[in-house]
């Protein structure tokens, strides 16, 4: 009886705070149906007492519009708006500078020209920073059909755009076309930071032979591919085996949960168990098995060949090259994320190998022997999701 008190008593509990979690949902969708911001005030305003609606800041509401003004025009990354606001002095409230992150949720919040952008989106009832036009003029749908398109986050024409950096000065590597006098595109890429010694345009054709070059040089030698796949099977083998010894240890703990339920019944039927009493063992340990089986993992590691997925792998990483070189868009960004764990550093004249995921380091990291590639890690994602 203890049990189930205690049981009935949590349920009440819990439901209790739904029913509070509610009427505080309920309370702020009424505020937030207002007009008011139930929320902390965003960067530019403040709530000049508890419960009032927020109010535009008189020392930064003006940079915060300072700020769209500037990227309307079409020539900032979020870096470099992000020096731009530091320069003004804008910060957090914890005074902190600003982030590209932070700039860029900024930029994208509809709070700072009066809409409140969440449950349906609501017309605020305190005053806006900007309007609803500077706004709009700075949100990548407009900024992709106009002169500064090639700041769009998805440009297939760069797909090697924000993925490098300048290993000088950190700044990431973007693309843009000039226009020529008999209106020919001349696509190339850049960076923003006109103080670095690195600062110029490369053609894009040039740029991407360099990293073509690079993906050659970073392909394992085809010597060293016999010896990654041994020790991957090692680990996969090593872990299915610990999967199965874990399934069989659990299995037995399932069995004797069974054994102990049956005598549950034989009390019940012996008289030895109230039918009060029957009903709560019988939920204890039916609960008790359920959540066992539910540790219990998949089996699909049995039926998956390993040795055909190596080879399939590796017939991607001896071409690496010239597979990117063919892939559409997507899948060259995919590719890049494969290979590449950390953005790629540029010097002006190279690639760095910072970064790569594992298989991509054996020509950096083999040391003579199985055991040196043994102690690596990273092995075993690159062969998941």
């Amino acid at each position: 009886m203890g049990r189930a008190m205690e049981g009935m008593l949590s349920v009440f509990a819990e439901l209790d705070n739904n029913m509070r979690t509610e009427r505080t949902r309920q309370g702020m969708l009424e505020r937030i149906k207002q007009g008011m911001w139930v929320w902390q005030a965003p960067i530019g305003y403040y709530r000049p007492f508890k419960g009032s609606s927020i109010t535009p800041d008189s020392k930064k509401s003006p940079i915060i519009k300072i700020i769209f003004e500037e990227y309307s025009k079409g020539i900032h990354t979020f870096k470099s708006i992000a020096d731009f606001s530091n320069k003004r002095g804008l910060e957090t409230k914890q005074g902190k500078p600003m982030t590209p992150q932070l700039m860029e949720k900024i930029l994208k919040n509809p709070i700072y020209y009066g809409f409140i952008n969440t449950w349906g989106g609501y017309q605020g009832t305190f005053e806006p920073i900007i309007s609803e036009n500077l706004f709009m003029r700075c949100q990548p749908e407009y900024l992709k059909s106009s002169h500064a398109s090639p700041r769009s986050a998805n440009n297939p024409l760069f797909p090697l755009r924000k993925v490098v950096t300048c290993k000088e000065c950190q700044t990431p590597i973007t693309g843009s076309s000039s226009t020529g006098r008999h209106g020919k595109k001349y696509p190339y890429y850049h960076h923003a930071n006109k103080n670095c010694e690195n600062t110029g345009s490369i053609p894009k054709e040039t740029f991407e032979q360099l990293f073509v070059e690079h993906l050659d040089n970073i392909t394992p030698d085809a010597k060293y591919e016999k010896l990654f796949k041994s020790v991957v099977l090692d680990i996969w083998k090593n872990n299915h085996k610990k999967i199965n010894e874990e399934n069989a240890k659990i299995q037995r703990e399932i069995t004797a949960l069974e054994d102990e339920r049956q005598k549950v019944f034989d009390f019940h039927r012996t008289g030895k168990y109230t039918d009060e009493d029957f009903d709560e063992q019988k939920e204890i340990i039916s609960k008790k098995i359920i959540q066992k089986r539910l540790l219990i993992q998949d089996k699909w590691k049995e039926e998956f060949e390993m040795e055909k997925a190596l080879d399939h792998c590796f017939s991607f990483v001896r071409n690496t090259s010239k597979a990117w070189i063919e892939a559409n868009y997507p899948t060259k960004i995919k590719f890049q994320k494969m290979i590449f764990k950390e953005r790629i550093e540029f010097d002006g004249n190279d690639f760095g190998t910072a970064g790569l995921s594992q298989v991509y380091r054996i020509n950096q990291e083999y040391c003579a022997d199985k055991s040196s590639l043994v102690a690596l890690r990273g092995i075993e994602p690159l062969f998941t999701g």
